[in-house]
């Protein structure tokens, strides 16, 4: 039996929920209530809910509606079942300058004689950065152009932009890609939440005291936070400037300088041996602390055949669990099921 879904909207300036209802003719009312952006302090506008998109799905896949919300037809005819309903301001692809993303994605069941209620609020879904360069940043750097990374792709961030740079939530990488030849230069990583919008000042470590913001604001739509950088002290290019392993994840594809503590053997996608007996050879676990046992902070470390392995082994050596080390490496993104050091030229011990 065939069930009648009608689309009824009532519209105004914000987007705060999708009610919907299912009777005997399993009906759908949207509902987009008012809000007023003013009371907000907000530097970015609402969007214009006609120009959302709306998509609804059944079950098994087939498609009921995919197109804007304002030009939602009057009514639909569906079969009883589950549907998932999406409603967004635009899909985000790579990273972009000025493109919150809005959008709210909730799953409702219609049935013959029951009455369901379903409730959506659409949110900034993305977070944002904003980069600001101290003069003297500028000037010791003015060979390189900042890049900013995340899991959608790399976006240059010129040193004369102002912009917020909107992205996909998760771990962000910022690094300097010289202009002609030369190695990329890892400045920080930060791990970036829906509705963050974080400005970031880069500067050196001595005498600079330029400023692109200040302090920390809080919006009810978003979170507005201003923090600084320093640059400086250790790089990787020596042992005595070793990154710490906590760091791995920023330099992925270059060789440094790691340091941090052998702390198991035996390494898979998922768990790793802590206690001997060990029977590998090839490599060994490292973290940043002696006593760290989650797997996502343990790093594998490839041993090549001749001296290296043969100081360094478990198998022959399991006394060098907890033990600091030294690494010099190239960091791989994905080795043993995490970011790990292979090819290895260098280890040296405490």
């Amino acid at each position: 039996m065939r069930r009648m879904i009608y689309l009824v909207a009532i519209l105004a300036a914000g987007c705060q929920g999708l009610t919907i209802t299912g009777e005997s003719t399993a009906r759908l009312r949207l509902r987009i209530a008012g809000e007023d952006p003013l009371s907000k302090g907000v530097v970015k506008p609402i969007p214009d809910t006609n120009k959302m998109f709306l998509f609804i799905k059944g079950e098994a896949g087939d498609t009921v509606y995919n197109g804007l919300y304002g030009e939602r037809p009057a009514e639909l005819k569906v079969e009883a079942g589950n549907y998932t309903v999406n409603i967004y301001s635009h899909l985000q692809n790579l990273p972009e300058f000025d493109a919150p993303c809005w959008s709210d994605s909730k799953t409702i069941t219609l049935a013959a004689g029951s009455v369901t209620s379903l409730a959506m609020v659409c949110r900034q879904s993305n977070g944002a950065m904003r980069l600001g360069f101290s003069p003297e940043f500028r000037a010791k750097y003015s060979a390189y152009t900042p890049e900013i990374t995340d899991a959608l792709g790399t976006v240059q961030y010129q040193f004369s932009e102002e912009r917020f740079l909107y992205l996909k939530p998760g771990n962000i990488y910022v690094r300097l890609t010289p202009l002609a030849t030369g190695q990329q230069v890892p400045l920080f990583s930060k791990l970036l939440a829906a509705k963050e919008m974080i400005t970031i000042n880069l500067r050196l470590l001595q005498g600079d005291s330029a400023s692109f913001g200040g302090g920390i604001l809080i919006d009810s739509t978003s979170n507005w936070q201003t923090d600084s950088v320093f640059i400086g002290g250790n790089d990787g290019s020596t042992k005595e400037k070793a990154l710490t392993l906590e760091r791995i994840r920023e330099y992925v594809g270059l060789k440094v300088w790691l340091t941090g503590y052998i702390i198991g053997g035996d390494v898979s996608d998922d768990t790793l041996r802590f206690t001997a007996p060990f029977t590998k050879e090839t490599y060994l676990a490292v973290a940043a602390t002696s006593t760290e046992r989650s797997r996502d902070k343990c790093y594998a470390v490839s041993l090549p055949l001749g001296a290296i392995r043969d100081s360094c082994s478990l198998v022959r050596f399991p006394a060098n669990i907890g033990r600091k080390i030294w690494i010099k490496g190239t960091v791989k993104e994905s080795y043993y099921g995490s970011p790990g050091v292979d090819p290895v030229t260098e280890i040296i011990m405490e």
